[in-house]
C-alpha cells in the first residue's frame, strides 16, 4: 500500500501527517510500537522539510508512504535547498537540532536523495504486526 499527501509548507502540516500515518496504521493492525516510532520519525521529517526546505514547485512539502510486508517506507520531499542533510550533535541547552539523530536511533536505516530539483529523505522501519 503506498500514499502520497500534497501538504501545506507550514508548521501546522506536521500534525496532519501524523495523524493520517497513525489511522493508517492503526488500521493496518501494526503494532503500537511502530506507530510511535513511525509518526515521530515522520514528524520530525515533516519539521525539518518546513524549517529548513523550499516549497515544492507547487508549493508543498510532499509526504509519502509505503506499507510493505515487512517494512515501512517513509519519505518526505521539499523544493530542496542547497547545504548538507545530517545528523549534527545539538548544543545541549538547544531547544533544537536533535532530529535527524532520533531518526537515525529509531530507524532501520534513512538517507538522502536529491533529485527533480528536490531533496528527498528516506526513512525505514521494520514492522511489528499486533
Amino acid at each position: 500500500m503506498h500514499e502520497t499527501h500534497q501538504l501545506a509548507h507550514e508548521p501546522a502540516s506536521v500534525a496532519v501527517a501524523r495523524h493520517e500515518l497513525r489511522d493508517l496504521l492503526e488500521r493496518e493492525g501494526v503494532g503500537e510500537s511502530v506507530v510511535y516510532d513511525a509518526t515521530l520519525v515522520l514528524s520530525e521529517l515533516v519539521s525539518n522539510a518546513v524549517r529548513h526546505g523550499r516549497p515544492t514547485a507547487a508549493g508543498h512539502v510532499e509526504v509519502s508512504w509505503s506499507l510493505e510486508p515487512e517494512r515501512l517506507v517513509l519519505e518526505v520531499a521539499d523544493g530542496g535547498r542547497g547545504g548538507s542533510v545530517e545528523a549534527v550533535d545539538a548544543d545541549p541547552d538547544s531547544d533544537h537540532g536533535r532530529g535527524l539523530m532520533i531518526v537515525g536511533e529509531v530507524c532501520d536505516r534513512w538517507h538522502v536523495d536529491r533529485r527533480d530539483r528536490r531533496t528527498h529523505v528516506v526513512a525505514e522501519l521494520a514492522l511489528a504486526m499486533a
